[in-house]
């Protein structure tokens, strides 16, 4: 049965790797709508992004525009050694269409809808819609349990204080989703940093497809490598969110682990989630076939075929 997914992303590198990689796994997932939010650029570029590479994956679902800034509305900071102003590290997309607008019309119980319908949610940015709409309409949220990409443990995050950038943008929308009792399942730097990309991958990759998308994430990717490379070593970068929308295409590659978890929502470890005794309020991804969620993410972004022939191809 295809799983049917609504997305929530601020559409960065490793957002628009996630969204080819839904948008093309047509035997596994259908994405049925999009919501963007604060983060890496944007919310309004975000939103362009994200319906720029799902066009151009073949994706027709409709994409709305969500919040601007956080619950608390701190500053709105961006990562932006990695993604670049426009989130595509100078790849993004234009602005010319007029997107609606998530608070206008459908509001954010649009997810409320969306949960009430059983479609999954696979979130990639700061849970700030999400937030909103679980204080709008909690009673739809039951038995409901979102893909969150969330959380650095052993794993230093690169925002202040060492937490995840999601978490640390909006800690309180976090933290709301966290007691709403819907048991959201993580998806931490831990486990997504032990899948790298390189830029031989991307560009072998995209020689082989041929297509205006995965030339055009290739060279997107060309400033998130480098960013990877100073602040994490290695040789390509790490797919974070790539790997989180693997674990819908893909559930059998992935270990979720009940556990209990708090967010530090203020003083120098904002952001930073700690596991705590207690009953479980979320599951935490611990374990990944590396090789094999590589794998499908190269093939999301340039088909089987090109993969195939691009392993025959010499450096």
């Amino acid at each position: 049965m295809v799983l049917r997914v609504h997305i929530d992303t601020d559409c960065g590198v490793d957002d628009a790797l996630a969204l080819a990689l839904m948008a093309r796994a047509r035997q596994a997932v259908e994405v049925v709508s999009v919501s963007a939010v604060f983060g890496n650029t944007y919310v309004d570029q975000a939103a362009a992004n994200a319906r720029g590479v799902l066009r151009l994956a073949g994706c027709g679902a409709e994409v709305y525009i969500g919040a601007g800034s956080g619950l608390a509305k701190r500053r709105v900071e961006r990562m932006r050694p990695a993604h670049g102003v426009d989130g595509l590290n100078g790849s993004g997309f234009s602005q010319r269409w007029k997107l609606p607008e998530l608070d206008r019309g459908h509001s954010a119980n649009f997810l409320a809808f969306a949960a009430r319908r059983k479609i999954a949610g696979l979130f990639l940015g700061p849970l700030t819609n999400l937030a909103k709409s679980l204080l709008e309409d909690p009673a739809a949220f039951r038995d409901w349990r979102p893909t969150i990409m969330a959380g650095a443990f052993a794993v230093e995050g690169k925002a202040k204080g060492g937490a995840d950038f999601n978490s640390w943008s909006d800690p309180e929308a976090l933290q709301r989703t966290l007691e709403a009792g819907i048991m959201p399942r993580l998806m931490p730097l831990d486990v997504s940093h032990q899948v790298e990309i390189t830029a031989e991958d991307l560009s072998k990759g995209a020689l082989c497809c041929g297509s205006p998308l995965s030339a055009r994430l290739t060279k997107a990717a060309g400033g998130y490598i480098a960013f990877h490379r100073q602040v994490w070593g290695g040789q390509g970068c790490r797919p974070h969110d790539a790997v989180a929308a693997a674990s819908l295409v893909a559930p059998e590659l992935f270990t979720f682990e009940p556990a209990r978890l708090r967010v530090v929502i203020d003083g120098e470890r904002l952001g930073r989630i700690e596991r705590i005794d207690g009953a479980p309020n979320a599951e935490v991804c611990t374990r990944v076939d590396v090789d094999a969620v590589k794998r499908l993410i190269l093939s999301g972004l340039f088909g089987m075929r090109a993969v195939e022939a691009c392993e025959t191809v010499p450096a």
